[in-house]
């Protein structure tokens, strides 16, 4: 059953859901149960700009508009991140981070750093560079 060359192993999606269950799993039992990856990417990216609008959220971590409004929502409710409406636009929200928040992007920054050495860790160096390669080309396009 674990043939690559037979079917489903040889079918790039079904390894990408694979992949996807392994890392959801490493990261419950290694990161955190509150914070999913897709909402550290969104502490990440506003530790990095200081502020985004909710739309600049949606295209760095390449989620809809509704799912980013839900995300966003339930993030302040946390008291992770701030909203604001834009006071040059009234339909914009700007977003930022809270000190809790950096403070809890900067806690998990080692978790999420050794969950990803294991996720990995049957990999050497170059096969790891090269597998990140390939999904960011795969993704780009």
């Amino acid at each position: 059953m674990n043939d690559p060359d037979q079917e489903p192993q040889r079918h790039t999606g079904y390894l990408i859901r694979r992949a996807q269950q392994a890392h959801v799993a490493t990261w419950t039992r290694m990161v955190s149960t509150e914070i999913s990856s897709v909402q550290y990417s969104v502490l990440v990216i506003l530790d990095q700009r200081g502020e985004a609008s909710q739309r600049d959220l949606c295209d760095a971590v390449d989620l809809d508009r509704s799912t980013i409004a839900d995300l966003v929502r339930r993030m302040e409710r946390r008291g992770l991140i701030e909203r604001r409406r834009d006071p040059d636009d009234a339909r914009r929200n700007t977003v930022s981070l809270t000190a809790l928040g950096r403070a809890e992007r900067e806690r998990l920054r080692p978790l999420v750093a050794a969950a990803d050495a294991e996720l990995t860790g049957a990999l050497a160096p170059a096969e790891r560079e090269a597998l990140r390669e390939g999904l960011r080309r795969l993704l780009a396009r």
